[in-house]
């Protein structure tokens, strides 16, 4: 059986709209994301709940946290225990020094109306809804929100 389309080129109008529209979609998602117009955001939540924690690196696999300004000791993370806080605070620490941010400014672990954990940064500006690692995660970092300091 014979290719019916062999010998025929492919009609140069569809291909020239057919590149017209790819280049308006790609102009009109650049002009959304450089102005703002036309682009839509939902407002988080009030706050229901907030703190602010430091983490303390020791450099042998134990990581202290502590509430900002306080002296007492709010947790100890251990690595291979701990794997997804401290995970989520390599990616934290790793966006910090891409900002040239200070490394041992105070991070925001926030509860929101509706059940939304978020914890943030401050200096980059990155969130992350802590809801969509699951419950066991999500327990990992609310356990940080709502123990109390133990003094040294």
């Amino acid at each position: 059986m014979s290719d019916p389309f062999e010998g025929r080129p492919f009609p140069r109008g569809v291909l020239i709209g057919a590149a017209l529209l790819i280049g308006f979609v790609i102009l009109a998602a650049a002009m959304v994301q450089i102005t703002g117009f036309g682009g839509t955001e939902t407002p988080l939540p009030p706050v229901l709940e907030s703190r602010e924690l430091v983490f303390i690196d020791d450099g042998a696999g134990t990581t202290t946290v502590r509430i900002a300004g306080d002296d007492g000791k709010l947790a100890e993370l251990e690595s291979g225990v701990d794997g997804f806080v401290l995970g989520v605070m390599r990616g934290m620490v790793r966006e910090r020094e891409a900002y040239d941010a200070a490394l041992d400014a105070p991070y925001l672990i926030s509860l929101r109306e509706g059940g939304i954990l978020l914890f943030e940064d401050p200096l980059t500006g990155r969130q992350i809804d802590l809801r969509a690692f699951g419950p066991t995660n999500t327990a990992a970092f609310a356990r940080l929100l709502r123990a109390e300091p133990k003094s040294q």
